[in-house]
């Protein structure tokens, strides 16, 4: 007698192929990898090649604050463009290609103007890039692995912000006795542009999710963003107030003696913390629910930022660096899968785009209070400072649950 409670092989297969993260995800994560391996070559060189040319900090402050500001705005322009083409894959093609393509221009650049149009160009294309990045990613996969998703491609990318900095160590140590410092700089961001053009390779795998398209094409069209992501922004915005740039975490490391030459290891153990701990705790995030994540993302800012201001010897902030990777893995993904819980698909790419331009926004701002806290009292009121309008996000964000219905599952 065959036994009944058996279940039948397509069942079991397809219990299998909802928690596979798909070709989508897997091949965006590579994307996302060799894209940041090639950025990260460059970019912590920027202050050093600019220096190098004859140009003072405050240029090097304008250079970066024009080209974050207008990504941080474009965002919402390409992430509204998505949605209303209901395309995604065209937006990634040209974002992640005008980045790739700008910087073989570091090569040939000798003034700052140059490298303000090369810095504008990649921030464009970033722009461009990760609202419909995003978007399709959430509408890839199984609802019940939204977390594990969006874990698995931040930790892609934080394996890429890793290895780029390497890399480029290695590059210049490789040219250290052959050419002029300037030069082996150029050479090593020429170099970056190869992990930049593979990176375009693994977009063809990437495919458009037709399915999801036709579906939104034959329902009426809901709001554009609802009450729960409203809040979700404001209780972000006041959050990002106290989440100044990690210069500032840089900037505490010195102070409290680290040598110059173990900054970048500092820097690497954060991300490679960042890196184990995204997919686990995204994971996480899609057995216990995205909302206490949250609010554990909140408190725990709160208590390291605090300890960041108490901190007065060199092991404390080693171990700290290494806790602020876990705050890494506890927010990221998880508030992009919490986006996708409770905005419509059609809609998502203008919510991550909205979602990224505010917290762009208010990075300005929040580093500019940082750095007047701390020049005109100490490191430890600015640290206790930002703690504090990080907990004015988490009272939000309480509120915002408490008024708000249960989203609705995608």
């Amino acid at each position: 007698m065959p036994d009944s409670t058996k279940k039948p092989k397509n069942t079991t297969n397809q219990e299998k192929t909802k928690h596979k993260l798909g070709r989508n995800v897997i091949s965006l994560g590579m994307v996302s990898l060799f894209t940041d391996l090639s950025s990260q070559m460059v970019y912590p060189l920027i202050p050093t090649f600019l220096a190098a040319l004859g140009v003072s900090p405050a240029i090097l402050g304008l250079i970066e604050g024009i080209a974050e500001s207008t990504a941080s705005l474009f965002r919402t322009v390409f992430g509204r463009m998505s949605d209303k083409l209901q395309k995604r894959k065209i937006f990634i093609i040209f974002g992640y290609g005008l980045s790739a393509i700008s910087r073989p221009f570091f090569y040939i650049a000798s003034h700052w103007t140059t490298v303000m149009a090369i810095r504008f160009s990649d921030r464009i294309g970033k722009a461009a890039r990760t609202p419909s990045r995003d978007a399709l990613i959430s509408t890839s996969i199984h609802p019940s692995i939204k977390g594990k998703a969006f874990g698995f491609h931040r930790a892609m990318d934080r394996i890429g912000a890793i290895g780029g900095p390497l890399l480029a160590m290695l590059v210049l140590y490789l040219l250290r006795n052959t050419m002029s410092e300037l030069n082996a700089l150029k050479t090593t961001f020429l170099i970056s542009v190869i992990p930049g053009l593979i990176a375009l390779i693994f977009i063809k795998f990437a495919k458009e999710n037709k399915t999801i398209t036709k579906m939104i094409e034959k329902k009426k069209r809901t709001a554009m963003l609802n009450a729960p992501f409203i809040l979700f922004l404001v209780a972000n915005a006041f959050f990002a107030l106290g989440n100044s740039s990690n210069a500032f975490l840089i900037l505490k490391a010195q102070e409290v003696d680290i040598a110059i030459f173990l900054i970048p290891v500092l820097w690497v153990v954060y991300n490679i913390v960042c890196t184990i701990s995204s997919p686990i705790l995204g994971s996480l995030s899609d057995k216990v629910g995205r909302k206490p994540i949250i609010v554990t993302s909140f408190i725990y800012y709160a208590i390291i930022y605090v300890l960041f201001g108490f901190a007065n010897q060199a092991w404390m902030v080693w171990v700290l660096f290494a806790a602020y990777g876990i705050f890494y893995g506890l927010s990221d993904g998880i508030f992009r899968a919490y986006v996708a819980d409770i905005v419509e698909e059609e809609n998502r790419a203008t919510a991550y785009g909205v979602l990224n331009t505010v917290i762009g926004i208010f990075l300005l701002p929040a580093s500019v209070l940082m750095g007047l806290v701390w020049t005109q009292f100490n490191s430890q009121i600015a640290f206790i400072v930002a703690a504090g309008l990080g907990m004015v996000g988490f009272i939000i964000f309480l509120v915002s649950l408490v008024i708000t219905k249960k989203p609705k599952k995608a």
